[in-house]
């Protein structure tokens, strides 16, 4: 049986239009990282906030924006500081600080912070604020509350949760 350029033509449509019908396709996942993020909300006297610290799964955050700085001092010109008025920030003796943590905090303003996690979403979390001393302003322990606002329910993605809230008491002297 011979076949013309018709007959070949139809037979390659026919091929093409069929080839996807082998099986099923698997389904790819574009996104292979990311990160979900807690806003924490700082109410009262967050003049004394020098660190929020997100703990879950047995491991704390890390500061995301840097080391607090050291209070700063003038100079002028010609002078130069006794070394008694020299400067140092002590970490505070009762905390340690991880190298690394797969959560990160970040001032975001005064009143609000962003913690960062890696590709987590635990379902209770310890919040905690510290002053520049290592003393503990305020904490509690919380249920995110997860919300994904990317990907897809088969491959994951993004996820956001809080605002959570601190209240946080003046200190009285």
């Amino acid at each position: 049986m011979k076949t013309g350029p018709a007959g070949l033509a139809a037979a390659m449509l026919l091929a093409v239009a069929n080839a996807g019908c082998s099986g099923p396709v698997p389904n790819a996942c574009p996104a292979i990282a990311w990160f979900n993020t807690l806003t924490v909300s700082l109410d009262g006297s967050v003049e004394k906030v020098s660190l929020v610290e997100f703990c879950a799964e047995g491991v704390c955050s890390i500061r995301a924006d840097g080391p607090v700085p050291a209070p700063g001092t003038s100079l002028t010109p010609g002078t130069v500081p006794a070394p008694a008025t020299t400067l140092a920030v002590t970490p505070a003796p009762s905390r340690s600080v991880p190298d690394y943590s797969p959560f990160t905090a970040a001032r975001v303003d005064d009143r609000t912070w962003r913690v960062s996690l890696m590709m987590r979403s635990p379902k209770t979390v310890t919040i905690r604020a510290y002053s520049a001393d290592g003393s503990v302003l305020a904490g509690r322990d919380v249920e995110p509350g997860w919300t994904r606002v990317g990907g897809s329910e088969a491959c994951g993605g993004p996820e956001t949760a809080g605002p959570v809230r601190l209240q946080i008491q003046a200190i009285k002297r």
